[in-house]
């Protein structure tokens, strides 16, 4: 059996030699690995295992970079969503805008289509005019309108829109005129029921819904809904315009008169398209301003026949 020498035993476990000893070692454990790993797959197995021990702890360390991102990004979509809404609400107040225009547009469309038909198969002239001023208190039903005497108006001119009668002209300007609405206080209007012919007066209330005729005979044929017309009396408004319609009819036992009161026809608190009548002769080849005082030939005569009986 051999023996190592002193010389060759103290090379051996000299520091040169231990590290030659571990290489060896290591060199060994890895072929031993390399092998167990081709035949049991045992590597990949610890790797997982280690991955999964670990894995908590990567999730703590990357936890406060992804806080940070999902503030940021909901900073930024809720700041998305307050601009997109704030769009949006612009939007719909221009819609809104738009819309309200649309149907003041529409409105007014209706209106003048009413001017329109109120003035066909009439022996008159008519003039547009719009309000530019409107003044209702209890005690002065006015609005003034942009037609004055460079425009041909005169006191006295009547003026209609297009459901019935509104009124007449009170104080013409150069370029403006002021109209007494017929619901004034101080304003009375020679009327008729179209039905039976009865001639009577409608005096304004201070309400634009109401008329008074305080003038009807008990015995008077009056009826609910009656339409009330112009008469053509007072040389002011031309015959056969509409003026209003019957709502109350009161009769006392104890009256002479009953008291009769009829809703206007025409918008006197709405609207502001109004039209100023000019009278004509029908035979006549061009139309023909009269001044009040004035009717249709053959009208006057009538009139004077009905005034005297």
């Amino acid at each position: 059996m051999a023996r190592l020498s002193p010389s060759g035993s103290a090379r051996l476990f000299s520091p040169e030699g231990l590290r030659t000893a571990r290489l060896m070692m290591y060199l060994l454990m890895c072929v031993a690995l390399m092998a167990m790993d081709y035949r049991g797959h045992y590597v990949p197995r610890i790797r997982s295992a280690i991955e999964a021990a670990f894995e908590p702890l990567y999730h703590l360390v990357g936890l406060p970079s992804r806080a940070v991102k999902t503030v940021t990004e909901y900073s930024r979509s809720y700041q998305q969503l307050l601009d997109e809404n704030r769009n949006l609400s612009e939007v719909i107040l221009q819609q809104s805008g738009s819309i309200q225009q649309l149907r003041a547009l529409q409105e007014e469309n209706l209106r003048l289509r009413a001017l329109l038909e109120a003035t066909s198969g009439r022996h008159f002239e008519f003039r547009f005019a719009e309000m530019v001023q409107v003044n209702l208190d209890p005690f002065s039903h006015k609005v003034i309108i942009d037609r004055g005497s460079r425009d041909g108006v005169f006191p006295g001119q009547a003026v209609l829109d297009g459901t019935g009668v509104m009124g007449q002209v009170a104080d013409v300007h150069f370029g403006l005129s002021t109209v007494l609405l017929i619901s004034d206080p101080d304003h009375a209007l020679p009327v008729q029921i179209a039905r039976t012919g009865l001639r009577t007066v409608a005096y304004g209330t201070g309400e634009t819904a109401t008329l008074l005729l305080p003038n009807v005979p008990q015995q008077a044929d009056v009826r609910l809904d009656d339409l009330l017309v112009t008469s053509g009396l007072g040389d002011r408004f031309p015959p056969g315009f509409p003026v209003a319609r019957v709502t109350t009819v009161d009769r006392d036992a104890g009256e002479t008169f009953s008291v009769v009161r009829a809703r206007p026809l025409a918008a006197l608190d709405r609207g502001r398209e109004v039209l100023l009548v000019i009278q004509r002769d029908a035979d006549a080849t061009g139309p023909k301003e009269n001044m009040p005082g004035n009717n249709e030939p053959g009208q006057a005569a009538e009139d004077s026949q009905e005034a005297t009986e």
